[in-house]
């Protein structure tokens, strides 16, 4: 039941702050000079929202594929993050880290867009 809660916790919490601080980022720097946030249009709500999805699963996404050899591997069950994350490094590098990250982050532009501009 809690396999890989270790990673998904490594995974959650400083993805949420990269999230957050990708969308605040990008829409401080869409400000018009002397306005503030409430001038912003949809158009760029849903840019940051989208790059801060992107981000998200950027920033972390080793530490969710790690959570995924975890929980469905049944060579790393009961091994924990930093020797299955190693094994990973050690056969596939960077590389095997990021594995499916293309669709998701492709998944997460939409998503996100549509979540801040909501």
């Amino acid at each position: 039941l809690y396999r890989g809660n270790f990673s998904t916790l490594l995974r959650e919490i400083p993805g949420n702050f990269c999230w957050y601080g990708t969308y605040e980022g990008v829409c401080k720097a869409m400000i018009p000079e002397g306005g503030t946030k409430s001038d912003l249009g949809p158009p760029a709500h849903l840019l940051g929202g989208a790059l801060a999805g992107v981000m998200y699963w950027t920033a972390f996404y080793p530490a969710d594929t790690v959570k995924s050899m975890i929980q469905t591997n049944p060579d790393h069950s009961g091994k924990g993050f930093a020797e299955t994350f190693c094994s990973m490094y050690a056969k596939e590098g960077l590389k095997g880290l990021y594995r499916g990250w293309g669709i998701t982050a492709a998944r997460a532009a939409p998503a996100h867009a549509a979540n801040f501009a909501a």
